[in-house]
Formats: structure tokens, sequence, C-alpha cells
């Protein structure tokens, strides 16, 4: 069976850590050589993509490898994933050969495909992912899936570790309006990447707007493996207390899915981050992980501000999409 890099709690904390370390040195020191020379790399895009595509389209140039970005359904057949199924709608190609012919192109294969946002129950099994991973036999990376969106939870944790020994920080992820409601895979993922890291982790959002439990038991119980505390809470401002690190997100609520975010203005202004909220916290690191809807999700004052570290989140994509190809596909440690 290939190796994958598909789901955080596929890996033990000390893999992820050291994929972090590697993704400091690549940082420090530009990578030598051309380690990934002669392989190909299909990206396949359902979904659209800036800073995913450019960071690991830049990081597979920079390891002498060649990536081929592919939107799926526009630019290619449009796709079935269903087994058993009559092919008499839209789609054109079954993964069941696409997938592996494009294995036979290449030495790797990763996966952007958001969730269609009208089932949870049938989004959460994150079908086209699945038929990747069943269908290659060369290793298959998750670019945001419905559940996690793991190489944004690295750059994440790599950030805050520039500036802080995470242990015993205290980490908010904070729910932020928006006009729509969004995949949960980035708080879900940045949620278990700082339990993992041995964060006391406090998550806050409006009722009705719970992450997946199976996510929230693994936050609990790495937290608790850490001696770390954890809790859900409603109650702001107050949750910005003492906060060494504020990360929001927008997501949708399982008990409504797929129905319109809350748009009163009252609720909004509660739950946006503010520079009055962030001034409650210790100095603490605003994070997000972009494209992010200014004065809805954050106001000017806070993503314009010192707290804001969101550019430098970006930059490390870069660096840790490097650690993730070179891990997969190179037996080279980066020098």
């Amino acid at each position: 069976m290939p190796a994958h890099f598909t789901h955080l709690h596929e890996h033990s904390a000390k893999e992820l850590f050291d994929l972090i370390d590697h993704a400091v040195l690549l940082k420090k020191r530009p990578f030598k050589g051309r380690p990934l020379q002669g392989k190909s790399l299909a990206f396949c895009f359902m979904n659209p993509s800036l800073r995913t595509q450019v960071s690991f389209e830049v990081a597979a140039v920079a390891l002498g490898g060649h990536p081929l970005v592919l939107s799926l359904g526009t630019a290619t057949w449009q796709m079935e994933h269903q087994e058993g199924i009559v092919m008499d709608g839209k789609a054109a190609e079954h993964l069941k050969e696409a997938v592996p012919v494009l294995a036979r192109y290449c030495q790797a294969l990763a996966l952007r495909s958001f969730p269609a946002g009208v089932n949870w129950a049938e989004d959460r099994l994150e079908p086209y992912l699945s038929a990747f991973r069943k269908y290659s036999p060369v290793p298959v990376i998750n670019l945001e899936s419905a559940t996690g969106h793991p190489c944004q939870a690295l750059a994440d944790l790599m950030t805050i570790r520039e500036r802080m020994n995470p242990k015993k920080k205290n980490f908010l992820l904070t729910w932020a309006p928006h006009i729509k409601g969004l995949p949960m895979a980035v708080p879900n993922s940045a949620a278990e990447m700082a339990a993992l890291a041995g964060m006391n982790v406090t998550i806050a959002h409006p009722e009705g707007f719970d992450l997946d439990p199976e996510v929230i038991a693994r936050v609990r119980a790495n937290c608790k493996k850490n001696d770390a505390a954890f809790r859900i809470s409603q109650d702001v401002p107050r949750v910005y207390d003492n906060a060494d690190v504020v990360y929001a997100k927008s997501w949708g609520s399982i008990k409504d899915y797929g129905k319109p975010l809350p748009s009163d203005p009252e609720f909004r202004a509660k739950w946006m981050v503010t520079a009055d909220k962030m001034k409650r916290t210790d100095n603490a690191l605003f994070m997000h992980c972009l494209p992010v809807r200014r004065n809805l999700v954050v106001a000017d004052e806070v993503l314009d501000g010192p707290w804001s570290v969101v550019i430098d989140q970006a930059e490390n994509r870069l660096h840790t999409s490097k650690a993730v190809l070179l891990k997969l596909l190179s037996r080279r440690p980066p020098s």
C-alpha cells in the first residue's frame, strides 16, 4: 500500500512534528539538488485555490519535479465516483479508470474536493478523496476535503512554533461570520493540530455550530494526553482573555447543513474578530488560512495590525508542501 497524506489522525504526533521540523530547515536553507527530478505530480482541483495550488506547484518545481495542475470537470471530463452506477448523466469518466491512468503517468496524486453541502452524512465520507485512495497505487495528498486540511494545519503549527513554544499556550479557535456555510476542514485540522502540540484548546462557536463529534473526541483525547485544557464556549468576548493564538474561521452547521448562515448585524458583530477583542488577549497571534472576507470575518485593524501573521502562514504553506513531497517521494532528508 502506498503512503498517503490525507488525514492528520492517520499519523503520529512525531511524524507530523518531523514534517514541520523539516519545513523549518527548508525555509532556512533551500534544498540543494533536484531530489524529485524525473517525477511528475498531478494536482487535481475540483474547487478554487490560490495558496494550495501555487505553494505545491512552486514546491514541486523547486525540488526538481514536474507539476501538472488539472481542473477536474472543467479542463477534464466530469468525474463519477459511485460504484455500479449507470453513467447516463453529466459525468463522462469514472474515477475507477481516471485515477489509475493518472498514476501510470505520475508518481503522486493530490486532490482538492470540497463537500457538496447538501447531506453531511454523505459529505463526511469524502467520496472523491476516498476513491483516489482506493484506486491509486501511488501516494495521494489531501489538498482540502470535507473533514480536513492537513497541509494547512502543518503550516499553522509551523507559524506558531516560529514565535513560541506551543505547549500549554492558549489556542482559541473562534467561529466567524460569513455569507455562506463553509467546509469544516480547516477548523477541524487547526484544532487537532493545536491539541497534538499540547496547547490548551478553546473552541468558540454559536449554538448549533458544533464541529464533527469524531473530531472533537480526538481533540479532547489529545488535550488530555498532553495534560492540556479543552473547552467549548459561547462566552464572547470573554473567550479571548489570555489567548496566545486566535484562529478565526467560518464553518457551516451540521444541524442545519446547507442552510444560509445568520445575517443579523448584531449576531455578525458579536462573532467578528475586532481590535477590542484582540486587546483582551495576551498579545495573541491572529491567524486565518485565507482567503478572508474583511470586515465580516475580521476587522481591517486586526488583519492589518501587529497581531496578524496570516501572510507568514501563507508563506509557510510553501515550506511544508516541500516537506510533504520529500516525505512521500524522496528518501533523502532535507540538508
